[in-house]
């Protein structure tokens, strides 16, 4: 019962106090709110107007409520019409609760602990000169400003301590004409819990803020609409912590939670995130304007970014943090550049674990994008930004087809084909760019690239096709294979091309530079070129060098301009090898000793034909080897056709080639070997001493000053000697066939031999030897030594009859096969004969032949009483003569002459003019038949007629006649012993001072 009692006292009491409250608050309820709205008012300068108000005790026991409807702030204006002030609304609220300290309000205080706003709203206007309808509110704080001294016994004299501020549903709304911007966000509720206490200050927030609309210049901005943020954030103290913070924009969302500490110096705890983070929504809020004046077509893509700070900020360091960066699907387009899509990247972005950025670090996992035809990899990893280390890894494949359009290098007409290249390097990257770091680079560095049906051409220099090949490129190496090309200006088709090379050194130091070239080829169809070596620095430069050469002519040709050859044709193969060392600087002047004393090679020339311009430099069908090694130069079964001579070379050897002939020392160039020709015309050698085309009197007079100002003055000399055969030799009308000779000649002595020398000449056979002395005064001696077997003198006559131009002696007035031995001399002038110093001597004999319509003999038979007869036609069976020729005469000083009907000898002469004088002897008996000896005797008194006992037993009697020509006057008769005498003392006059002049026995003909 009593327990009855106790609850019902209790209930009596509650209610009593409730009633009390209620009635205390209805009493005083006018004052309270009068209270707080006038001194809110005073407090901030502000016009409000309240609808409803409500005060309670009961709304938030122990806090007194007070309820306020409709409340707004007004802002007087100017009205534009009148003079009168026009009132403006720029925020109200619907409702607002504020919770005070009860105990605090007994005394006058307005203590608020919490306030709640519901419904409200808020205009901020800015005008297109920058007025705001805020602007009352700066000016009421400046006026306040200015009577900061003054005391105020109108403000309460209390303490505002707001513990909690709710929000709900708020709405605010910016335009500003000024900046053409507005913005419309709607806060669906926000509450901020705070306490100051001793110990600190302690506050939370929480809550939501959406974006309704935005609006900026010309920024297409329709996107975020409905953007949100939701944050969830508590500071103790120093301390912020972010429980929520979560931005919702453009179909994005990027979040951050973590901690926030503010002491004496900044520290961080972060987790950052931004999800599906879409580009192209966020480059289409950009202006057109903008997007043109970045030249920016279209962009996008999928980004996902992740990351964590945490550590202490300060000018001397910075917290840690590690963020990774996520892009798919992403794509551009800059400019007139193709679009660049299906961009991928994975990376990540860390500070490592010290303080400052000295341990930060860039991976980059994976980097990949592409055009249509075009594609590139990239990994890499940066470290230290303040001394930045790299370690790359990129494949790159690129269209040119497709990046010509984009060059902006003029001079490139054509590009296409595909680059595929995969290069890898590390290293660290110093302030600036040495030849140091060039070494280290490479030394870190590997490449390899391949292109695939290149096609370039440019201004200036010949286009490129069908380039193919493989450059590998790694740390001492290099190597290029599968090289193809083709260059269509010269007809040039590489078929395959490698190059295998290392090397030693620094690029840095590149004249210790060392490189070894273990294979060079570059082919092409019809010709190659192929090399190994070594180099040993690149300033004094020490080398050993082989390569093997080989030329297809036909190939050649269709590479050099048409002007350049009309024809070539055959191959060349050559093999070289050189080693030694120069200079850099020096490489001109040593060029040809590091050629003739430091190399050697061998060429084989195989049918090798050129047709040039210059027909001097025509040949056909060369064929052969060379070789050169020691200055020697070999030659080997070579032949050819030049200007339609064929010639020949073996076993053939050229020494001193570069100390005597290049050098021009005091030396003998040697020259040893088998020569051959095939029919060889002197018309064909004479063409090459005839200046065809003359100079001009300017270039003699050129020629003339070069030679004068620069003189060569040659010291080497220069022997010629060994075997040589031609097939036929032609001078005027002579043919000589099947020529085999030795030869020697010392050029500049003017010593030129043929010894020994076989031939066919005049349908018969000879040996000879000549020898020709060439003096300095331009008049040179010739002398030659002659054996001969069944020669045809009518057709030696033929041939002859250039240089024995007589009438009686013609190929239709002597027959018969000649044979004998002949010594000769004659000087010669400009390579011409000088017929007055021609001297002969020989034997001769004339078998089976015949004298026809010879004026001599033929006169011969018009003497009376001799009984000669056809004399016209005289056959006989020798006729062997003893000859020699001086001062332009042909003397004889004896012949034997056996016909089938008498014998018969004769002295004489023969002037080369027209004179000559023949005494001839017959015998009686084989002449005379049926004549009477006395008659003859009585005709021939003086000395025509002699009878000789010895003869007389033999049946012969001999009988002297005479046939001569003085001063063209013709005259034969009997013989007179004086004039035969006389005759005979002449000859032998002649003979004598021959003998003087003319020593054939002395002449040597050597050729070693």
């Amino acid at each position: 019962m009593r327990k009855k009692h106790l609850i019902r006292n209790i209930l009596f009491i509650a209610g009593a106090f409730i009633l009390l409250l209620v009635i205390l608050a209805e009493i005083f309820k006018e004052d309270i709110v009068k209270m707080a709205i006038k001194k809110g008012a005073n407090t901030f300068d502000v016009p409000l107007v309240v609808g409803e108000v409500d005060f309670s005790l009961l709304y938030r026991f122990p806090l007194a409520t007070i309820e306020f409807n409709d409340l707004a702030m007004l802002n007087q204006l100017p009205h534009p019409d009148s003079l009168n002030q026009h009132i403006d609304t720029v925020a109200s609220i619907s409702r607002l609760y504020a919770s005070v300290d009860l105990i605090e309000l007994t005394r006058g205080n307005i203590f608020v602990k919490k306030i709640d706003i519901k419904d409200a709203k808020a205009k901020y206007l800015v005008d297109s000169l920058g007025n705001s309808n805020f602007d009352f509110l700066f000016k009421a704080s400046e006026t306040d400003s200015t009577k900061a001294d003054e005391k105020d016994t109108t403000i309460v004299q209390g303490v505002y301590s707001l513990e909690k501020l709710t929000l709900s549903n708020i709405d605010l709304e910016y335009i500003d004409e000024y900046m053409n911007f507005s913005g419309h966000l709607n806060i669906p509720n926000l509450s901020i819990n705070g306490e100051l206490e001793p110990k600190g200050y302690v506050a939370e927030t929480k809550g939501e803020i959406l974006l309704k609309s935005i609006h900026y210049a010309d920024f297409h901005l329709e996107e975020l609409k409905q953007s949100s943020l939701s944050f969830d954030v508590s500071a103790l103290n120093d301390s912020l912590e972010v429980r929520e913070l979560t931005l919702n924009a453009a179909g994005s969302e990027i979040t951050a939670l973590g901690t926030i500490v503010t002491h004496d110096s900044l520290f961080v705890d972060l987790n950052l995130s931004g999800n599906q983070i879409d580009l192209s929504k966020n480059i289409a809020l950009l202006p057109e304007k903008m997007r043109n004046e970045l030249k920016l077509k279209q962009g996008g893509g999928i980004l996902n970014v992740s990351g964590t700070t945490k550590g202490f900020i300060s000018p001397s360091s910075i917290p840690q943090f590690n963020i990774n960066i996520d892009l798919s699907n992403a794509l551009i387009e800059y400019d007139v550049y193709p679009v660049v899509k299906n961009i991928i990247l994975n990376s990540n972005i860390s500070s490592g674990y010290t303080p400052g950025l000295n341990a930060a670090m860039v991976n980059i996992k994976q980097l990949h994008a592409e055009t249509t035809r075009s594609s590139v990899d990239l990994s890499a990893i940066l470290k230290n930004p303040n001394s930045l280390e790299y370690d790359i890894a990129a494949d790159i494949s690129a269209s040119l087809d497709e990046l010509k359009p984009y060059l902006q290098d003029s001079s490139i007409k054509k590009a296409s084909g595909l680059i595929k290249a995969h290069i890898k390097t590390n290293g660290v990257l110093p302030d600036s760019i040495t030849p140091g770091f060039t070494d280290k680079a490479l030394a870190n560095t590997s490449m390899n690239i391949s292109l695939h049906n290149i096609a370039i051409a440019m201004d200036s220099i010949p286009s490129v096709d069908k380039l193919n090949g493989k450059f590998i490129f790694t740390p001492g190496n290099i190597k290029i294979s599968d090289f193809k090309a083709s260059i269509p200006e010269y007809n040039i088709n590489i078929t395959d091309g490698i190059i295998a090379s290392s090397f030693k050194g620094k690029l840095s130091n590149y004249k210790k530079l060392d490189v070894k070239l273990d294979t060079f080829l570059v082919a092409m169809p019809q010709s190659s070129i192929a090399a190994t070596g070594k180099i040993t620095g690149l300033e004094n430069i020490k080398y050993d060098l082989r390569s093997s050469i080989k030329l297809g002519l036909g190939e050649i040709k269709e590479m050099l301009p048409d002007s350049l050859a009309n024809y070539m044709g055959g191959e060349i193969d050559a093999n070289i090898s050189s080693s030694g060392n120069f200079h850099i600087d020096s490489v001109a002047d040593k060029a040809l000793e590091l050629l003739f004393e430091n190399s050697k090679f061998n060429v084989s020339l195989n049918n090798v034909t050129l047709e040039m311009p210059d027909s001097m430099m025509n040949v056909t069908a060369l064929s052969g080897h060379a070789d050169y090694q020691h200055d020697t130069l070999k030659l080997n079964k070579v032949i050819g056709s030049y200007l339609g001579l064929d010639f020949s070379a073996d076993s053939t050897t050229v020494s001193n080639v570069y100390t005597a002939a290049v050098q021009n020392n005091e030396k003998e160039l040697y020259v040893r070997g088998i020569f051959g020709a095939g029919d060889l015309d002197y018309a064909w050698i004479n063409a090459f001493m005839t200046d065809t085309v003359p100079m001009s009197e300017k270039e003699t007079q050129a020629a003339i000053k070069e030679q004068t100002e620069n003189p060569y003055i040659k010291k080497f000399t220069t022997k010629i000697n060994g075997k040589a055969r031609l097939r036929s030799f032609k001078y005027g009308d002579i043919f000589v066939e099947n020529i085999d000779t030795k030869f020697l000649a010392k050029v500049d002595e003017g010593y030129f031999v043929a010894d020994d020398m076989l031939c066919s000449v005049f349908d018969g056979d000879a040996r000879l030897s000549v020898r020709m002395d060439i003096n300095n005064n331009f008049r040179d001696l010739l002398q030659f030594r002659s054996n001969f077997s069944k020669l045809d003198v009518s057709r030696m006559m033929d041939e002859l009859e250039t240089f024995i131009d007589q009438e009686d002696f013609k190929k239709e007035n002597v027959f018969g096969n000649l044979s004998g031995h002949m010594d000769g001399r004659i000087v010669m002038k400009d390579y011409n004969l000088i017929y007055d110093s021609l001297m002969v001597r020989g034997d001769i004999k004339l078998e089976n032949g015949s004298l026809v319509n010879v004026k001599p003999v033929m006169a011969i038979e018009k003497i009376p009483m001799t009984g000669l007869k056809n004399l016209d036609d005289l056959k006989f069976s020798t006729l062997d003569s003893k000859i020699f020729l001086y001062n332009n005469e042909l003397y004889i000083p004896q012949t034997q002459i056996v016909t089938s009907s008498f014998d018969a000898s004769f002295l004489g002469m023969y002037s080369l003019g027209e004179d000559y004088a023949y005494h001839v002897r017959v015998f009686l008996g084989e002449i005379l038949a049926g004549k009477s000896k006395a008659n003859i005797k009585k005709q021939a008194s003086d000395g025509g007629f002699a009878e000789n006992e010895e003869e007389a037993k033999k049946g012969r009697t001999p009988l002297y006649l005479v046939s001569k020509s003085e001063n063209g006057k013709e005259k034969a008769w009997w013989d007179k012993e004086s004039d035969r005498k006389r005759m005979i003392n002449t000859v032998r006059v002649k003979q004598r001072i021959l003998g003087f002049n003319f020593f054939p026995e002395k002449v040597t003909y050597e050729t070693e």
